[in-house]
This record gives C-alpha cells, sequence and structure tokens, in this order.
C-alpha cells in the first residue's frame, strides 16, 4: 500500500464522516421545524376556537341588548301612558272641584 492510496482512504472516511454530521443536523433541523409546526398548528387551532366562542358570546350580548332595549322602550311608553292618565284624572278632579265651589 502506497502513501496515495492512504491518503485516498482517509479522504473516503473524512467525506463519509462529513456527510453522517450533515445528514444528522439535517434530520435534526427538519425534526425542529416540524415540531414547531405542530405546536403554531394546535395553537391556531385553539385560537380559532376562542374567537369563535367569543363570536357567540358576542352574538348573545347583542341579543340581550336587544331585548333590554325593546323592554325599555315598552317601559318608556307605559310610563307615558300612566302619566298622561294621571294628568287627565287631576284635570277632571280640578274641574269636578271647581264646579262644586260655584254651586
Amino acid at each position: 500500500m502506497d502513501w496515495f492510496t492512504g491518503i485516498s482512504i482517509v479522504a473516503i472516511a473524512a467525506g463519509v464522516t462529513i456527510s453522517l454530521v450533515v445528514l444528522v443536523a439535517v434530520g435534526s433541523i427538519r425534526r425542529g421545524l416540524n415540531e414547531a409546526a405542530a405546536r403554531q398548528s394546535q395553537q391556531i387551532r385553539k385560537l380559532t376556537e376562542t374567537v369563535a366562542t367569543i363570536s357567540q358570546q358576542q352574538q348573545a350580548a347583542q341579543t340581550r341588548i336587544q331585548q333590554l332595549t325593546e323592554a325599555n322602550r315598552k317601559l318608556t311608553d307605559d310610563l307615558s301612558a300612566l302619566g298622561e292618565r294621571l294628568t287627565d284624572a287631576d284635570t277632571v278632579k280640578r274641574m269636578a272641584g271647581t264646579i262644586r265651589l260655584l254651586h
């Protein structure tokens, strides 16, 4: 075995070693990226569920606000009608009292 064959064997061994190191590094990086993508996908799913829940709560709140607004309007109408009846009753009493005074 001459010196050229020895150098060739060492060069081949070094090349194989470097190739293995590169392959292991690339595999590790790829695995890390896949795990990060899986975590992000899970976070996106959770955020989507949270947004859906908040949207439902907002719709329920809007419905409740509309119901309360309608109830408030009805109470205002009832209060106005009651005020008118009281005013009419006061007018009738005053007129009756005035008539008694005159007779």
